[in-house]
């Protein structure tokens, strides 16, 4: 008899302490998918070894890496080359990286001192010159091709305003694709560029002042 109670007893706590596991994985706290953790704490799993941390950060970044070397270098290939080229430059400094600050500012800030350091080793304009484009306002447009010269239109003006931005020093070049193309506010152009918001404010006034200049011969037909 005593035998069988105390196995009775033993398959008893079995019993319960299975049960409790079970509630234990029911209402254990969920684990964070990498798809919704901050990019500060990301950088902080990169700064440990992680890959898929690594991996996350770099999907969320890519386009938006394109999209601005793209606006500061004007050329697409360049712009696809200078973007992956980023993600190891991140990846072989990310312990330098502070995880207290915004990332996106630090990765930015890191972009677009690679992509005038392109610009100064390039030393070329890929933009069409001022004087080729000028040259075809005289041009008359025929009335059934019309859609098409338009499409046409369309893109030499882009071309003009790029270049037109590629003419302005880097340091006021910076403040004009962050806030005018990309359409960051101004105080996050501060704190990628790491410089006061009054001084994005004034170089971002003498950048535009500088562009009406250069467009002046064209700005009434933009």
């Amino acid at each position: 008899m005593l035998y069988s109670s105390v196995g009775n007893v033993s398959e008893k706590m079995d019993g319960l302490l299975d049960q409790k596991e079970t509630e234990e994985r029911t209402h254990a706290v969920p684990v964070m998918r990498l798809t919704d953790m901050a990019d500060e704490t990301l950088a902080g799993m990169i700064q440990k070894g992680s890959e898929p941390a690594f991996n996350e950060i770099t999907k969320r970044y890519m386009q938006k890496s394109y999209s601005l070397a793209y606006q500061m270098v004007g050329d697409m290939e360049a712009a696809r080359d200078l973007s992956q080229d980023v993600f190891i430059k991140i990846y072989n400094s990310i312990h330098k990286y502070d995880t207290n600050s915004k990332f996106f500012s630090w990765y930015y800030r890191i972009l677009m001192n690679h992509c005038i350091n392109f610009i100064r080793r390039r030393k070329t304009v890929s933009f069409l010159p001022f004087s080729e484009v000028f040259s075809r306002q005289g041009e008359e447009i025929e009335p059934d091709s019309f859609v098409k010269e338009s499409n046409e239109e369309i893109l030499d003006r882009q071309r003009i305003v790029r270049g037109a931005v590629d003419r302005l020093s880097p340091k006021h070049k910076k403040v004009v694709v962050l806030c005018d193309l990309e359409g960051f506010p101004q105080e996050e152009a501060a704190d990628i560029l790491g410089i006061a918001i009054g001084t994005v404010r004034s170089r971002l006034h003498y950048a535009r002042e500088n562009l009406k200049k250069l467009l002046k011969n064209y700005i009434s037909e933009m």
